[in-house]
């Protein structure tokens, strides 16, 4: 099969499969603009059906909670992070641009700078932190393969990981969101099968009681790590609907968008709490524990698809990473900036995988992502509908001038906002990272960060700019 025979029909030159795009961060041109929301349902599977996902499942059981209890909070954690997803979707076929462009509209071609950082290490970070699985499973079927474990075995599995993520990323959007539908359907399979093996060892006896810890307490906690897996997508989402027609509905943006990811991560947790079940309730490392349930004529194959599964949802990663380097200002271009993103996280992966454990890991890094992004989408989706979706491409784009170069280049509302909202999500923070006395003394113990970061600071914003945003004081992206 060639790959004319894998281009849909709407494609464009600039934005052609298994072509280099040609666009970087600058408003996607009307006629360049292709595609239609059952895209992004198909994306958002693609890139949600994987291990990290499976673990992050597994970690409410592990936390103590028991079965029902976790299947209540995959539900409501996974409903509210995907509408906030879904939310920030669509902001893409309005400017055109990477979601972390528009966010200048909210605080300031300058003022953008912090959050604009921010998001840049934390696409790092994730791509740093999805290789892990990658590069252990990939270790891991060298070694079945008559290969000996050594250090050199790791840093091998670590490059072609790498190298296969930064090519991906260099062809650029058009082919990211047709792999993902082929490895959606791959790796959905490979999971259901996985889900049949285990399911007669799961141990039910550990499912009808919390174990650690009891309480609302320990449920919010657990909770507000499922919320900030879709969460931690939000400052991505809109770099895949940009192409999409400037006409195209902001519902369907929304509703594609949030339920293909619903689906993916509510079927993949509850997959994860059988696994951890079946296991007994604890879980050591996430790669090492699977010959303890899995037929070995199994777990070659399933491994593979891990190592398929973390480089689809790692790719995005990347590709999101290099549009935040892009939004800088640097003087690179886009595949120059993915080619800095591989350079720079090698360190970051080899500390990690010769001495971080992988699950500890995950755990606090989550916690990071509730601190940041919920203030940084509420004030981003509000100012979507303050401006009734009305924006200028062409002022985006503009340094020292334009409507959002505001007062030396700061919206101090917008920033102003965004700073009290990450105050309100450490105050009411009880992780790893932070562990607040207010949520340990007067609330049992509960975290509440990521429901106080989106309220205050989308509150704030709309305070503080109501009546200074005016839909006729805009223009539609150019």
């Amino acid at each position: 099969m060639s790959s004319q025979d894998l281009t849909p029909p709407t494609a464009v030159a600039a934005d052609r499969p298994w072509s280099i795009e040609l666009h970087a961060i600058e408003p996607i041109p009307e006629a360049d603009r292709h595609g239609s929301p059952i895209e992004l349902f198909r994306l958002w599977i693609g890139a949600n059906v994987n291990y990290l996902v499976l673990v992050t499942g597994a970690l409410a059981i592990v936390q103590g909670l028991s079965f029902w209890s976790a299947i209540a909070a995959i539900l409501i954690g996974n409903l509210l992070g995907c509408a906030v997803v879904g939310l920030a979707s669509i902001t893409g076929p309005k400017t055109g641009s990477a979601g972390i462009v528009t966010s200048r509209a909210s605080f300031g071609q300058l003022g953008a700078v912090l959050p604009t950082l921010i998001s840049t290490a934390s696409a790092i970070g994730w791509f740093s932190i999805n290789s892990v699985i990658a590069t252990e499973s990939l270790a891991k079927v060298m070694t079945m393969l008559g290969l000996p474990p050594s250090v050199l075995i790791a840093g091998a599995a670590m490059l072609v990981v790498l190298a296969a993520e930064i090519l991906i990323a260099i062809y650029g959007h058009a082919t990211i969101i047709a792999a993902e539908k082929y490895v959606s359907l791959v790796l959905v399979l490979m999971f259901l099968g996985f889900a049949a093996l285990i399911l007669p060892q799961v141990h039910w006896s550990n499912a009808s009681a919390n174990r650690h810890e009891t309480g609302v307490a320990a449920w919010l906690l657990v909770t507000g790590l499922v919320f900030s897996y879709p969460l931690s997508w939000a400052n991505f989402a809109s770099d895949y609907s940009r192409y999409l027609p400037s006409s195209t509905s902001w519902r369907r943006i929304a509703v594609a968008s949030g339920s293909g990811q619903f689906v993916a991560l509510v079927f993949c947790e509850i997959v994860g709490v059988l696994f951890a079940l079946a296991l007994g309730g604890g879980m050591t490392d996430p790669v090492a524990d699977l010959p303890k349930l899995l037929p070995g004529w199994y777990l070659l194959p399933f491994l593979l698809a891990l190592i398929l599964g973390s480089i689809a949802t790692n790719v995005p990663n990347g590709y999101t990473a290099g549009l935040g380097l892009l939004a800088l200002r640097l003087p690179l271009g886009r595949i120059a900036c993915l080619l800095v993103i591989a350079a720079g996280t090698l360190a970051f992966r080899v500390f990690t995988l010769l001495y971080g454990h992988a699950l500890d890991l995950y755990e606090r890094w989550l916690g990071y992502i509730l601190i940041w992004t919920g203030p940084w989408v509420a004030i981003v989706v509000v100012d979507y509908f303050m401006r009734q979706g009305r924006y200028s491409g062409r002022d985006l784009m503009q340094w020292r001038g334009g409507r959002y170069w505001y007062r030396r280049g700061v919206c101090w509302q917008g920033v102003t906002a965004f700073v009290l909202g990450l105050t309100a999500s450490v105050f009411c923070s009880n992780s790893d990272l932070y562990a607040s006395p207010l949520m340990i003394r007067l609330f049992g113990g509960t975290d509440l960060s990521c429901e106080a970061g989106i309220v205050v600071a989308g509150t704030l914003y709309y305070v503080l700019l109501r009546g200074r945003i005016a839909p006729d004081a805009t223009d539609a992206s150019s």
